[in-house]
């Protein structure tokens, strides 16, 4: 849930407070504790720091699996687990009125692996939870509703939703026209649910991926994709991107979130300004140089280069609309900026380390690690950021 955080070899002593979970070190470490009662912890290390919300998310999760663990039959003790999990993160969000929002998730899992007329369908929900308003029969429950096939036709993931109170009952039908395109905390194409998720609204999405998407204050909250639920920390993330400007950061972040929910894959890299000249050797000619001449946008030399440097006409990448700066990303080969924002490259064949591991794309992301970060974007939507340190690319976060 917590991306890119792996639990340890070190076991703790359980202190006095008997917390579940406990920030260590500045956010560095997380101590879990596997019940009240337990006489040791668990630490979970990550490369970005953990907060106090990262930490109250883990004790809502655990409260869950520890209250049905021992309850549980040992051979259907992991499903039982990630319903609680799901519990836990709805408890998370809710602690008042989760239970509407675990009878959506549990409808659209059930949607998930199905299809209507031959499609996937998608759904949007939005829940108001200053509406009070009780079921009855001219409010029917959401959870019934979404048991009948018609339901497939009533919203979808880009502009329309069901809007239903905090005890699930139907208010109305909803359509969400995108009033900014401003906000990064949400990929592009859901921005509508993210400006329409302001305060006590939750926008709960399933895509025609099957991923589940969650919206509150504004931002991307949760995403289940390939099985598994993952938190949004944006800030924390944001940080991550390197020295350069804030403009810039805030554009790689949202650039990050667009190529992974359009699922295209790309690569992009932000380079300090000193390392330039490592990275392209003799104007890109000599054999050692990372980025080969034909791939350098400054003085094109291909057709490739050419077309693209038209179309960037020698804009910052910040300043380029957020649709352009996914479709260049989206180009096979690595998009290149330095830390003030200027493209050195697009779609730039990466001349690869010798002894890299992986596919194309993870090589050529760690090969232009040391130069600044770099992060791989799979087609599945996964993310890896890496960096440099000592000489060797480390993971810097993942998503």
């Amino acid at each position: 849930m917590l991306s890119g955080a792996e639990i340890t070899d070190n076991v703790v002593e359980a202190d006095k407070t008997h917390e579940l979970a406990a920030l260590q070190r500045n956010g560095q470490l997380m101590h879990l504790s596997p019940s009240k009662q337990a006489t040791y912890k668990l630490e979970l290390r990550r490369n970005q720091a953990f907060n106090r919300v990262d930490s109250e998310l883990i004790k809502s999760v655990l409260r869950e699996i520890v209250s049905i663990y021992d309850s549980s039959i040992a051979l259907y003790r992991n499903r039982v687990i990630s319903y609680a999990i799901e519990v836990g993160l709805c408890r998370f969000l809710s602690a008042a009125h989760s239970k509407v929002l675990v009878d959506v998730l549990q409808a659209f899992d059930e949607w998930s692996v199905r299809t209507y007329e031959g499609r996937k369908p998608t759904f949007s929900i939005v829940v108001e939870f200053d509406n009070k308003q009780t079921i009855d029969e001219q409010h029917p429950p959401i959870k019934s509703i979404l048991r009948e096939d018609f339901s497939a036709l009533l919203s979808n993931s880009a502009e329309s939703a069901l809007v239903i109170s905090a005890y699930g009952a139907l208010h109305c039908y909803a359509t969400l026209p995108i009033t900014s395109y401003d906000n990064i905390y949400s990929p592009l194409r859901f921005v509508s649910f993210a400006n329409h998720a302001t305060e006590h609204k939750i926008c709960l999405t399933l895509t025609n991926n099957g991923d589940i998407l969650i919206f509150k204050d504004q931002k991307l909250s949760f995403a289940k994709r390939n099985g598994k639920w993952s938190y949004y920390n944006h800030e924390s993330i944001m940080k991550k991107l390197g020295g350069g400007a804030v403009e810039l950061r805030k554009a790689l972040y949202a650039t990050i979130l667009d190529v992974s929910f359009a699922r295209t894959g790309g690569c992009i890299a932000a380079i300090a300004l000193s390392n330039v000249k490592r990275l392209i050797v003799d104007d890109g000619l000599s054999p050692t140089s990372t980025i080969k001449r034909a791939d350098i946008l400054k003085r094109p030399t291909s057709i490739k280069s050419n077309a693209l440097s038209r179309l960037i006409q020698e804009r910052k990448f910040q300043d380029i609309d957020r649709v352009s700066r996914k479709e260049l990303v989206g180009i096979d080969g690595a998009t290149i900026v330095d830390n003030s924002g200027n493209v050195i490259a697009a779609g730039a064949i990466i001349k690869i380390d010798g002894g890299s591991t992986g596919g194309g794309r993870l090589a050529a992301t760690k090969t232009l690690a040391p130069y600044g970060i770099a992060v791989k974007v799979s087609a599945d939507g996964m993310v890896k950021a890496f960096t440099s340190e000592r000489g060797t690319s480390q993971l810097a976060f993942e998503i």
